[in-house]
């Protein structure tokens, strides 16, 4: 019985450890998750099916459309005809014609020969399709880009925190040598308790980045889709220097931009609007074919017992003549909107433009500050290695070994957040030249 209770335990224990389980993620896991687990993907996916459907609706116009109709009229009171005194009789005559009861069922085919207005739908579905899937193509560029972003954010905060755990290293360290030091009598308890202090300082900072490291990592699941109650970690980066690279190429061609794309298919679709409102005054052909049976009596049961067919066959011609102005109006508002969609290409592309040439500029002093902040640390390392040792040694003050330490700290946070600014910078540079994909592969 112990046995199985400790097997149990044991289980239940590890049952316990796997649903605590962190799973750690890369940067491009994070993306192909969110490309394929995301809600947004099902939305596109669904404007994609809506096209579709609706291209088969606008040939549907075209194709033979067959209809049956069934009525049946029960004459409560039948009509009467008056017929003049004089024609037939000296007074007139009264009758009335028809049966109480009439019954009469109909098939009938319609057939669209020609109307432009139907043609010009159907050749607007190919763009119409083509946008859905742009518009999908630009939602998973967002996708990448939050997921990035967050992703960074992340890495940042595990970064601060290498720093922070460090930092509380050496201060542990010195406080136990400080300690000594203060049982000797050789240093001011003043010089222990100010040590302590810092040391405080790094303990509130570390229990603040705790928080702000899983708020960012909340963000990060959200922007890829993954329940919140998942638990998650990040694999960090082993190639910052890498990253820290300027783009050799430095132009765009804003015309191979989603952005652009989109919106000059949006004209397309808008030209076919302004062709289907012309063609709304051209004349519209169609055949029809129709075959039916009918039958009547004055007594319910047997008005069903004699049915007697008919057919028909014809063409009709439908010539526009005049619509009060309604259809010369709704061509106007589509020649207007039309006008407006191209003047907002000219807009779009130049701020489009715009957009690079700002992260490009963004990009290049983010670069600059990056280099400066890493020499200054690389300097603020020596000088607080030099303090370290000339301490030790009885040689400086406790005063100057934590005004180096004070430096060299504010260095390794302007190093950080420099980083941060970089990667921003180049991630919101790749978005501009719409090459986002491809950057995330070099990861």
């Amino acid at each position: 019985m112990k046995k199985k209770g400790l097997l149990i335990y044991l289980l239940l224990l590890s049952f316990g450890f796997q649903v605590q389980a962190q799973r750690n993620m890369t940067l491009k896991e994070c993306v192909e998750y969110s490309l394929q687990n995301h809600l947004s993907n099902t939305v596109y996916n669904n404007e994609i099916e809506i096209a579709k459907q609706k291209s088969v609706e606008a040939l549907a116009g075209y194709l033979p459309q067959v209809n049956t109709t069934v009525t049946f009229d029960d004459n409560l009171k039948r009509q009467v005809t008056v017929i003049p005194a004089g024609a037939f009789s000296p007074t007139e005559i009264r009758l009335q014609f028809g049966n109480q009861y009439n019954t009469n069922a109909t098939a009938q085919l319609d057939q669209v020969i020609y109307d432009k207005s139907m043609l010009v739908g159907i050749k607007a579905n190919v763009p119409n399709t083509q946008l859905s899937l742009l518009k999908k193509e630009q939602n998973q560029d967002n996708l990448i880009y939050n997921t990035v972003g967050a992703y960074y954010q992340v890495l940042i905060y595990l970064e601060q925190e290498k720093i922070i755990l460090e930092n509380e290293r050496k201060y542990r360290e010195l406080l136990g040598i400080l300690k000594l030091r203060l049982e000797k009598g050789v240093i001011k308890k003043s010089d222990y308790d100010r040590t302590q202090v810092s040391l405080n300082n790094i303990l509130s900072q570390k229990s603040l980045l705790q928080v702000n490291k899983q708020v960012a990592l909340n963000k990060l699941k959200n922007a890829i889709g993954m329940p919140l109650t998942e638990n998650i970690g990040i694999t960090n980066l082993a190639n910052y220097e890498s990253l820290a690279l300027i783009p050799e190429e430095n132009t765009v061609n804003v015309s191979s931009l989603l952005d652009y794309k989109i919106q000059n298919t949006n004209i397309l679709l808008q030209e076919f609007d302004v062709r289907r409102k012309q063609a709304a005054y051209l004349p519209t052909v169609s055949a029809y074919a129709r075959y039916g049976a009918m039958t009547f009596g004055n007594e319910f049961g047997p008005s069903f017992n004699n049915w007697i067919d008919f057919s028909s066959v014809g063409f009709k011609v439908n010539i526009p003549i005049f619509s009060g102005f309604k259809k010369n109006s709704q061509l106007k508002q589509t020649e207007i909107s039309l006008m407006n969609a191209k003047a907002n290409l000219k807009l779009s592309t130049n701020n489009l433009d715009l957009q690079f040439q700002n992260a490009n500029t963004q990009l290049q002093k983010s670069y600059s500050d990056l280099s400066n902040n890493r020499d200054n640390l690389n300097l603020a390392k020596d000088v607080f290695e030099s303090s370290t040792l000339e301490y030790q040694k009885g040689v400086s003050t406790l005063s100057d070994l934590l005004n180096a330490d004070y430096a060299y700290k504010e260095a390794q946070s302007n190093y950080v957040t420099s980083l941060l600014n970089f990667l921003s910078s180049r991630l919101d540079y790749e978005k501009s030249k719409g090459t986002l994909k491809s950057y995330i592969n070099q990861f």
